[in-house]
Formats: structure tokens, C-alpha cells, sequence
């Protein structure tokens, strides 16, 4: 068996993954010059953060250095032992925390040569993850040795289809990622653009439907045409504090697709620092990505 470890872009309540036995070294996020970790456990964690940000605060996030992630597994061989291990990083599309661990791993193993470290790139981040968590959670649980593991899990990102709705355009303006301009006229003819994780893992505005219907529509045109026998699949649907949109598009799919299992989970600081509140995503597993 492998240990299985990943850094909190995920979005699995810290405390789950202490329960699995799965080790985290945690991503941070800036605001008013006060660092804090990404430990989230409960609910009440993720509507503080998001309270914030409606009261104006934009957070800043941080990658995680290569420093800290040999620090990370130092710890985790002294409580897990000398196995092999595969560690679940953000997107290398959004972040240079992947590109840290993999410096990180060649020094760990020059240090411990008898402990492998595979660095897996989830092409993803927040309930995107997810997906590539659950399966190497499975491969490591049937015993797979960590190689073989990994290669399976390299290849799963890719079939991961990520939609996501942005609601609020004002944050992004704040955040410099559209102007004030294309906010203002944006929000006035009730924009809300429809992005995707392409295959290198960036995020790429896609289309840019006049309202939720229309943005939710969409997204149920792409399940029809990249999910084969989409009520036997699983979903994942993930919010910025907009519960109510959520249980909403779950039961949609639950109604179009009967026999689908829908599964919803919070959008956490590392990306809702970027997206701000009401950004609601919806995923599942197709062919391929479409970009």
C-alpha cells in the first residue's frame, strides 16, 4: 500500500481526510495582510470565508514551496512509515505548487532513497479534484502499487469535464481579471460566463450566456453530447456559498438522468478567492475534455 497525500485544493473537510488516513499539507490565503490556512473542517469555516469577501475583503493566495513540502513528507514517513507516496497537487494550469513538489520530491528522494515520491497533477482544483482523490483513494485502498497507481490516475484528469458559473463580475473586476467596463455591462445584461478547465488545466471562459438558465442549459447540452449513459455516472457540483443553486441543479440532473449519483461540495478559498461568491460548477467524467 502507498500513502496517499495531497496539499487542500481538494475541498474534502480536513477532518475526512484525516479519518481516511490521508495526510494534507495545507495552501494559504492573505487577507488584510493576516495569513491563514486552508484547514477548513466544517461548514461554518467555508461561510466565514465567503461572509468576508461580501463585506469586501479580496483574498490572495499562495503557492506552497518546495521547502514546506519536504517538511510535509518528512512527517509523513516519521506517522505512516517508509512507503511510497502520491501526492495530489492543484492544477499546474493554475498554480506553481505542482511544479514545487516535483522539486521537492527529487530532493526527498535523494535524502530517502528508499521512499518514492509520485507527484500527480489533478489538473484540477476545489470538487474538480475530487474525482482523481476518490480514484486514487480506491487504488490505494485495493492495494495497487504506487507506479501503477499513478499512471492510471495521470491519465484520468483529462476525462473530467468541469463547467463553472461565474456570478459575480464585480469581484472579478476587483481582482483584475475583467475590467470595469466589461463588469458594469456585463452584470447589466446579466452575464454569467460559462468557463471550463481545459486539458493543460487553465480556466478558459468558454461562452458567455445571458443568465443561469441559459448558463445551466448549456451545461446540460455538453452532458447530453460528452457523457456516454449519463444516469449511471457519478456528478460533482461544487459552490461558492450558493447552496440553493446547487440542490437545484442536483435535482435537475437527478430528474434528467435517473439513476445518477450527485455529490455537492464547497468551492474553498484557493479558487473562491478568484471567483468570489455565487460560482456554482458542475463535472463528470466523458470522453475527453472539450478544450
Amino acid at each position: 500500500m502507498f500513502t496517499l497525500t495531497t496539499d487542500t485544493s481538494i475541498d474534502v473537510f480536513r477532518n475526512e481526510l484525516d479519518r481516511l488516513g490521508v495526510y494534507w499539507v495545507p495552501l494559504t490565503y492573505t487577507i488584510d495582510g493576516v495569513v491563514y490556512e486552508d484547514d477548513f473542517s466544517d461548514d461554518a469555516h467555508y461561510k466565514a470565508f465567503y461572509d468576508k469577501i461580501r463585506a469586501g475583503a479580496l483574498p490572495v493566495t499562495s503557492q506552497i514551496n518546495p521547502f514546506t513540502h519536504e517538511e510535509f513528507w518528512e512527517k509523513v514517513i516519521e506517522k505512516a512509515g517508509k512507503r511510497d507516496i502520491v501526492h495530489l497537487t492543484l492544477s499546474s494550469g493554475l498554480s506553481e505548487t505542482y511544479s514545487s513538489a516535483c522539486k521537492a520530491a527529487e530532493s526527498f528522494m535523494e535524502k530517502h532513497p528508499d521512499v518514492k515520491v509520485y507527484v500527480v497533477d489533478t489538473l484540477g482544483a476545489t470538487q474538480a479534484a475530487v474525482p482523481v482523490f476518490e480514484k486514487a483513494l480506491s487504488l490505494r485502498d485495493q492495494n495497487v502499487r504506487a507506479d501503477i497507481a499513478v499512471e492510471s490516475l495521470r491519465a484520468y484528469p483529462h476525462r473530467i469535464q468541469v463547467y463553472v458559473v461565474a456570478d459575480d463580475l464585480f469581484h472579478l473586476k476587483r481582482g483584475g481579471r475583467v475590467s470595469a467596463a466589461a463588469a458594469i455591462i456585463g452584470s447589466m445584461i446579466s452575464i454569467k460566463p460559462l468557463i471550463v478547465l481545459d486539458d493543460a488545466g487553465k480556466l478558459v471562459v468558454y461562452k458567455k450566456p445571458l443568465g443561469w438558465k441559459k448558463a445551466v442549459k448549456l451545461i446540460f447540452d455538453h452532458i447530453d453530447e460528452y457523457c456516454t449513459e449519463p444516469g449511471t455516472k457519478k456528478f460533482w457540483i461544487a459552490h461558492a456559498d450558493c447552496a440553493d443553486k446547487a440542490e437545484a441543479v442536483k435535482k435537475a440532473i437527478e430528474e434528467r438522468y435517473p439513476g445518477a449519483t450527485v455529490q455537492i461540495g464547497w468551492i474553498g478559498p484557493v479558487i473562491g478567492a478568484h471567483t468570489g461568491c455565487g460560482t456554482l460548477g458542475v463535472l463528470f467524467e466523458g470522453n475527453s475534455r472539450i478544450m
